[in-house]
């Protein structure tokens, strides 16, 4: 176990005014958030009840029927973003593309949520084959009644062995059993009238006009006796029709849709159901139980599950109009049996068909489905050249530290030498061994490393781009010794440099890597687009985007901010402005530093901190004399505790020409610092430009300066952009979550579940 909820997925075609809709607006918030995170996908608008999620994460994909491959995509981008362990789907397109997105997405659980007890239309040829193709990845199906068990093994074909039945509930408390007439008012209907209410879409299938023929029939003898049919759909001109028709139009009252039902059931004598196929384990009918309503229904699917014959409501046979007016003056001419059997199917929802018993009964069914885990923990290994104290290196630190040992155990392995951050995982109590190789053609090098794999049992091999040995004698061993094998790329935008992210024939081998872990969205794009990732079947592996974390720091106060100006040698009134980076091209230092120049004419009090190492130092300490800022710039060298000095800042730079997702900008923001950075990588994925920060051209000092005059003049600015910084730095760049990521990838590659 990872230790971490369990991340549930409900993609809907949309959440309309319906009971199925009403599950999944009543399911999805009431999981139990220690255990479950959930979300809400509708591939088409959000629907009346969108609203009703709550803080659920939900989105809306705004797509038609016609643009089955524009929601196929987006539904993929979503389940990537979010990597849930289960996808819940119910609806048509959602089964359709919801599997085949979860099953590119690399999801591994899929569950086909069935709420209908029969087809309105035979199954066309298309949709049986994709069913029976898509069904070996499909986990379960569930349904919502026992009734269910023949129409999904026999009509549909699914093995009874996937199915689970979980009952539908409502919440008793959202309902009360007192008599009130308030909400109905306006309708025409008085407070001594006998009262039959139906609360059902206006289809064919719920067989309003067999309701009406029933109402002919008790008006002629309970002539005061109201019908009030609430809801709304594609039946109502013939059904108003019939009304007039049977001469109903002073006992029938046309609610339409109405978001009051709670209220509206309170003014019912007794609730009805006439429908004659489909339903399974109706909603409308368990909201009427819960508020104390005697029902009559038509015996068709489930709802023989949910009436107690003749102790909380009756029974008849579909499409006999006699049988149900026989059955409801029962009730209306019998108050005494009216109380009675409105108490009962109360106490019957309280007992059995509550949402607690039905979200209970989801967690239990959604665990025991994902609870396959790996026999041991994952043993990784992480093969580099050696340990730099870059940003790469510094991450992966802290994913070690923050793996669960139930569910990962990782060890470095240096080929070279062990480095400057060796000792740091060493302290963290994580292996380090080094492979002493020494030279390009060390024949002894790729020997020792597939010795060291078959004799840890290593179970995946990791690999980093930046080290091109390590890429390609790592992914070599990890297929001598049948050990998966995994490549992380951390930059992107080196062809405006001339470079390449990835070897042009690690690209060519991609088929033979067992996944490829990317930063972000847009480092997929520019690796798709500018180096021939997925252009060919050889170029083609899972790609995974796990975002960059960090450690998240508290907010630094006060004393924190007194403290680092002590250590970056800053008074109270200087504004700092302060760069984290290697001291090398890539960077563009100079960029920066001309910025600073620029702005000292407008702000005397301005100061530069520059934090990190490199062979270029000596050349921009040079330059800031050149540029007269060398009395204004401080050079602080490696640290270690950057975490200490960043509330001395006012802001935080980056002028790099290329990244991938700095884990610099991160640490800024978790610090509260707004940011300046140039528009290069995945820049614009962390900051939101005059949000969180500005976004520059890459190489404008120009605009760089104006951003730094800005900032030194706006203090409330400052503090506005920094929280926002934070805010985003918490949601969506915590280590945890990276970690999460990664360990779900490692133990679906030895699960087989590609």
């Amino acid at each position: 176990m990872t230790g971490r909820p369990l991340r549930v997925m409900y993609v809907v075609p949309d959440l309309g005014l319906g009971g199925a809709e009403r599950h999944v607006t009543t399911l999805m918030p009431n999981l139990d958030r220690a255990r479950f995170e959930p979300a809400v996908v509708c591939i088409g608008v959000e629907g009346e009840l969108f609203a009703d999620l709550g803080d659920v994460r939900a989105v809306a994909l705004q797509r038609s029927k016609r643009q089955a491959f524009g929601a196929l995509r987006d539904l993929i981008r979503e389940m990537r973003a979010f990597r849930p362990d289960v996808v819940l789907l119910r609806g048509y397109n959602a089964e359709l593309l919801g599997r085949v997105a979860a099953r590119v997405a690399g999801v591994p659980h899929c569950v086909v949520w069935v709420h209908n007890h029969s087809d309105t239309e035979p199954r066309g040829a298309v949709r049986r084959i994709a069913d029976r193709v898509l069904d070996r990845g499909t986990t379960a199906y569930f349904g919502v009644a026992e009734a269910q068990h023949e129409y999904l093994t026999d009509d549909l074909g699914h093995p009874a062995d996937k199915i689970r039945v979980i009952h539908n509930g409502v919440e008793p408390a959202a309902y009360r059993c007192d008599d009130d007439r308030r909400a109905v008012a306006d309708l025409g209907i008085g407070d001594g009238d006998p009262v039959v209410g139906i609360v059902a879409a206006l289809r064919p299938e719920k067989d309003h006009a067999n309701f009406m023929r029933a109402a002919r029939s008790v008006v002629d003898h309970l002539p005061e006796a109201k019908f009030l049919i609430v809801g709304d759909g594609p039946m109502r001109p013939e059904i108003e029709s019939l009304r007039d028709e049977l001469g109903l139009g002073d006992n029938v009252v046309m609610a339409g849709a109405r978001h009051d039902v709670p209220d509206l059931l309170r003014a019912m004598n007794v609730v009805v159901l006439s429908s004659f196929s489909i339903e399974c384990f109706p909603m409308a009918l368990l909201e009427a139980m819960a508020a104390g309503r005697p029902a009559v229904c038509t015996d068709v699917g489930g709802v023989r599950e949910m009436i107690d014959e003749g102790v909380t409501g009756y029974l008849v046979a579909p499409h006999d109009p006699g049988a149900l007016a026989r059955r409801l003056l029962d009730v209306l001419t019998d108050d005494a049996l009216a109380r009675r059997m409105g108490r009962a199917a109360r106490a019957r929802v309280e007992a059995s068909f509550s949402l607690r018993a039905s979200v209970a009964k989801t967690e239990a069914v959604l665990d025991e489905l994902t609870a396959v885990r790996p026999p041991r923990p994952v043993r990784l290994a992480v093969v580099m050249d050696l340990t730099h104290v870059g940003g790469a290196e510094v991450l992966l630190l802290e994913l070690f530290r923050r793996f669960d040992p139930r569910a990962v155990v990782p060890r470095l392995i240096c080929l070279r030498e062990a480095g400057p951050l060796a000792d740091d995982f060493r302290a963290a109590g994580f292996d380090v061994e080094v492979l002493h190789r020494t030279g390009r053609f060390d024949v002894r090098t790729l020997p020792r490393l597939v010795r060291s794999l078959r004799a840890d049992a290593t179970d995946v091999v990791l690999v980093n781009h930046h080290h091109r040995a390590a890429l390609a004698l790592g992914r070599l061993a990890a297929r001598l010794t049948r050990t998966a094998n995994v490549v992380a790329a951390h930059d992107m935008d080196l062809a405006s440099v001339g470079g390449r992210v990835l070897p042009r024939w690690t690209v060519d081998t991609l088929a033979f890597a067992d996944a490829l872990i990317l930063l972000s969205e847009s480092q997929r794009d520019y690796l798709h687009r500018r180096e021939g990732v997925g252009r060919s079947r050889l170029a083609t592996t899972r790609e995974v985007v796990i975002g960059n974390g960090i450690a998240m720091p508290g907010v630094p106060a006060a004393a924190d901010r007194a403290r680092a100006r002590l250590l970056i040698g800053a008074v109270d009134d200087d504004f700092v402005v302060g760069i984290v980076a290697r001291l090398s091209p890539q960077k563009a230092h100079e960029v920066l530093f001309a910025a600073v120049a620029k702005a000292a004419c407008e702000v005397p009090r301005i100061r530069l901190v520059v934090v990190g190492g490199g062979d270029r130092e000596a050349e921009l300490r040079a330059l800031a004399d050149e540029l007269g800022i060398h009395e204004r710039t401080r050079f602080l060298g490696v640290r270690r505790d950057v975490a200490d000095l960043l509330p001395g800042l006012d802001v935080a730079c980056l002028s790099s020409v290329h990244e991938g997702v700095p884990i610099t900008l991160i640490e800024a923001m978790a610090a509260a610092l707004p940011v300046v950075a140039t528009d290069c990588g995945a820049v614009r994925d962390l900051v939101v430009d005059g949000e969180t920060g500005f976004v520059v051209p890459v190489g404008d000092a120009d605009q760089l300066a104006e951003r730094l005059v800005r900032l030194a003049c706006d203090d409330a600015a400052r503090v506005r952009l920094g929280a926002h910084g934070r805010q985003r730095a918490e949601r969506h760049h915590d280590i945890g979550c990276t970690a999460a990521g990664y360990e779900d990838l490692l133990q679906r590659l030895i699960r087989g579940t590609r």
